[in-house]
């Protein structure tokens, strides 16, 4: 294959590897264990929830026709039935009657409406039974949630391919799902290369940088629901380059590469992305930064290439990777996006797309985004400072202040925002 590369678009970028990254399989876990995972199969309840009429507070159960007429000055007092609030449902209650039941508990039947213990007296009568005095009229259905009011028996509760967090687990849990089957978290393998880059306890020399990618990688593909399993560097040497990859492919269900995917004659893992042949997915995109970033299927399984630059390699990560992950673990990989307005500076003219760190935060109800002050592919400060993607279109003039753009909210974004 020669040196030329075609550009395509970020769209059909994402639809080549989304081609290929298919959900990887399911297992059952422990339901302590799941958090974050998705759903294999559509959860179903066999009984209706709730499964009986329950009380929303501690009060009085009663039929709402016992106290129609109720008023201060004219007190309607019910026997109160002698039992236990968490046994109501073994109860009936007959017209002229009122029992004591406990918020979530059940009511007895007969029973359509709770007072709130707040505005019942109980009295001790001179035969020897209690009496509950009320002082106004109740509707039916005041403070009662009936049975089936949340959902019917054999309805799906959850999704295939819902992601598990806490509302999820608690429903789960409430349904005795104690092993949920969910879609393996993918297994990722992260090759950097480089003889410009050493290690983080290393002393760079000149012209050479910390391995700053890998640990940043690392926490991404954790942000994104994946197992980094292992990480490797290799130098500007093309055999055990190779090598490096074909054991991490032994290994992982995606290989995630930074540096080396340029067409310099030092950029190793460009040339072994360019020897692909057919395998090759693409090895130029239309946008900025990350132009450089390349995807290529290696004895079936699915290797990335980002760029070396902190900051493209953090964009193309978000952009191509994130979506992959999300495929192979049973989501959709599809990228959300929503609608900001830019309230700060402005953005110079590009003929590509451009996908800029930047910090949002809500305002008035309106999303308002900025560009951080350094935007450059190699910037490393910026990314910790982003809690968004702003995708700024092609443009022969400036991006102004005002304009409305997409955004693409990072994981946590609430926590980092601009005074």
């Amino acid at each position: 294959m020669n040196g030329r590369r075609d550009a395509i678009s970020l769209e059909e970028a994402q639809r080549r590897i989304l081609a290929w990254a298919e959900p990887i399989g399911a297992e059952q876990v422990p339901l302590l264990q799941a958090n974050g995972l998705r759903l294999a199969e559509a959860v179903r309840t066999h009984a209706p929830i709730p499964a009986f009429a329950r009380s929303g507070m501690d009060g009085y159960a009663v039929m709402a026709a016992d106290l129609a007429s109720a008023s201060p000055h004219s007190p309607v007092m019910l026997q109160l039935l002698q039992g236990e609030a968490r046994g109501a449902m073994t109860y009936r209650i007959r017209p002229g009657e009122a029992m004591r039941v406990g918020t979530g508990g059940p009511l007895p039947e007969g029973a359509d409406t709770v007072v709130m213990q707040e505005a019942v007296t109980i009295r001790d009568g001179e035969d020897g039974e209690r009496h509950a005095v009320f002082l106004r009229p109740e509707t039916a259905g005041r403070h009662v949630t009936a049975a089936g009011a949340e959902a019917a028996a054999g309805s799906v509760l959850i999704a295939e391919g819902t992601r598990i967090g806490p509302g999820q687990a608690a429903l789960l849990a409430s349904l005795g799902v104690a092993r949920p089957s969910v879609y393996r978290r993918p297994r990722i393998f992260v090759v950097t290369a480089g003889d410009d880059v050493v290690p983080v306890e290393s002393e760079p020399g000149i012209g050479q940088v910390r391995n700053g990618n890998l640990p940043m990688l690392r926490a991404l593909i954790e942000s994104a629901a994946g197992d980094p399993i292992g990480d490797a560097h290799v130098p500007d040497e093309p055999r055990q380059a190779k090598q490096t990859l074909q054991r991490a492919l032994a290994a992982a269900d995606l290989v995630i590469v930074s540096g080396g995917i340029s067409v310099g004659d030092t950029d190793v893992m460009g040339g072994l992305f360019r020897e692909a042949g057919p395998g090759l997915l693409f090895s130029k995109l239309a946008i900025r930064p990350g132009s450089a970033s390349s995807a290529i299927v290696m004895e079936g399984k699915l290797l990335i290439g980002l760029s070396g630059n902190p900051g493209a390699c953090f964009a193309g990560f978000e952009l191509l990777a994130r979506p992959a992950i999300d495929r192979m673990g049973g989501g959709s990989g599809k990228l959300e996006w929503c609608r900001a307005r830019l309230v700060e500076g402005s953005v110079k003219s590009n003929a590509y797309p451009r996908f800029l760190r930047g910090v949002v935060r809500m305002e008035d109800g309106l999303l308002t985004a900025r560009p951080c002050e350094e935007n450059s592919s190699s910037g490393l400060i910026s990314i910790g400072e982003a809690n968004a993607l702003l995708a700024i279109p092609p443009s022969a003039e400036e991006t102004r202040a005002g304009t409305m753009i997409d955004v693409r909210l990072l994981p946590g974004w609430q926590e980092r925002v601009w005074p």
